[in-house]
């Protein structure tokens, strides 16, 4: 276990602007801000976005679905875990739920948080949520919003780790919840 030092000061924010608010998708606004040695920057960006649910489902065969669609953000075909924003005033365990019954059609007997995990720390708050969850079991056609088209594939969890390690699969969210799960089932 390591010590972290407390004698570490904040930053202290002298001023603050917003540039762009796109509720609940994004909002940025830039600081002037001091260090503790007297150094000062002007326009340090900060963001908030939604938090979203990620989850590493074990099937009763032992098998983990995962999702294959288009991600704008990085304009590829993107392997991932099932995940999904939180809805205002969901928590992320019914968040991961309900994303992943909508995006796999699956359901899972015991649920365990893995942790909350902060994004971007240099730039704002917003968490990925993950979850594992074991005895999932398919009880439903997915329930896709008209944004999405998900194909869904079934997948070993060793098969996933060495995707990970081949670099295959290039979301740090999704890397991190396989990586994870591995180490616990």
């Amino acid at each position: 276990m390591s010590s972290i030092d407390t004698s570490i000061a904040p930053w202290r924010v002298l001023s603050s602007r917003p540039r762009l608010d796109r509720p609940p998708w994004l909002t940025v606004w830039e600081e002037d801000v001091l260090l503790p040695n007297g150094h000062r920057i002007e326009g340090y960006l900060q963001s908030t976005g939604r938090d979203y649910a990620v989850i590493f489902v074990r099937m009763q065969d032992g098998s983990t679905p995962m999702v294959r669609q288009y991600k704008h953000g990085m304009r590829a075909i993107s392997l991932d875990l099932p995940a999904g924003y939180l809805d205002e005033g969901e928590d992320p365990l019914g968040a991961a739920q309900r994303e992943l019954r909508e995006e796999t059609g699956v359901v899972a007997e015991t649920w365990r948080a893995l942790g909350s995990f902060v994004v971007d720390t240099n730039r704002g708050p917003t968490a990925a949520h993950l979850f594992l969850a074991l005895g999932g079991r398919r009880e439903s056609e997915q329930a896709l919003d008209e944004s999405e088209e998900i194909q869904v594939a079934y997948y070993t969890p060793l098969e996933l780790e060495q995707m990970v390690l081949a670099g295959e699969i290039r979301s740090l969210a999704t890397v991190t919840g396989i990586m994870m799960a591995r180490r616990l089932i």
